[in-house]
């Protein structure tokens, strides 16, 4: 599979372009080359006129699984330069000068949320799951989970769900304001969503969403914390072991090292 073949894209004759995030064998996990594809062809349809808006989805069952676990754990030099990527598309998604919606038809979970989150519009599968799974890797949240869940509920209902490791059912995060709507196409709905997004002029809606994304100063103070917080736990003893408890399909053991 190339890196190109990694992001489907799919446009439409009236400006919403579709992203299927494809790797769905494993469930969308965010592998350095899928990230960078990502990143990528976000940065080109930010400036691209027949795109007008965007909707963000996953192939298979999975919306994406987050990170992925088997490169983690290994070298946290080249984790942090992973999540560098990351950053940047949280960025990217944060201020994107056009209309995002996420269709939702899987399990999100860690990053995979995150990417959820960072949508203008969240519409989800009734069976999708979504999880606040960084604990259970030994690593706190990052891609912005914490600034763009902010925007949906409180801060101790946020606190919550990052310490219980929570994982939400679709109705549950539609109760809590997570989640826009629930549709059994939720491909086709965020469709037409972003259609009726179009409607929007342009030029004023990418004005106030860079600054709402700017106006407290959040963001950028959040990611910095990200990424000294993230740097230590990918050297932390926890977050081996709870890679290598993953893979051998066991409960980890945490010592707090």
């Amino acid at each position: 599979m190339t890196d190109a073949s990694l992001i489907l894209v799919d446009r439409t004759p009236d400006g919403v372009t579709r992203l299927t995030m494809n790797d769905p064998d494993r469930r969308n996990a965010l592998s350095l080359p899928l990230r960078s594809a990502l990143r990528m062809i976000l940065r080109a349809e930010a400036g691209a006129p027949e795109t007008r808006a965007l909707v963000l989805t996953g192939a298979g069952v999975g919306f994406c699984a987050g990170g992925d676990i088997s490169a983690m754990g290994l070298d946290p030099v080249a984790a942090l330069q992973r999540f560098e990527i990351m950053h940047d598309i949280a960025r990217e998604l944060a201020m994107y000068p056009k209309p995002v919606v996420a269709a939702v038809n899987g399990a999100a979970f860690g990053a995979g949320f995150s990417l959820a989150l960072l949508a203008d519009y969240v519409i989800a599968a009734p069976g999708a799951k979504f999880g606040v799974s960084f604990a259970r890797m030994g690593l706190v949240p990052d891609t912005a989970f914490l600034w763009a869940v902010q925007r949906r509920v409180s801060r101790a209902r946020a606190l919550q769900m990052v310490a219980g490791a929570e994982i939400l059912t679709a109705d549950a995060a539609l109760s809590e304001g997570i989640v826009d709507a629930l549709a059994d196409d939720p491909v086709t709905a965020a469709e037409q969503k972003a259609r009726a997004l179009l409607k929007l002029p342009p030029l004023p809606f990418a004005a106030a969403k860079r600054a709402l994304a700017r106006a407290d100063g959040q963001l950028e103070t959040l990611l910095a914390a990200e990424y000294a917080d993230q740097a230590r736990m990918f050297n932390t003893n926890d977050h081996r072991e709870a890679v290598a408890a993953f893979r051998e399909k066991r409960d980890p053991v945490f010592n707090g090292t």
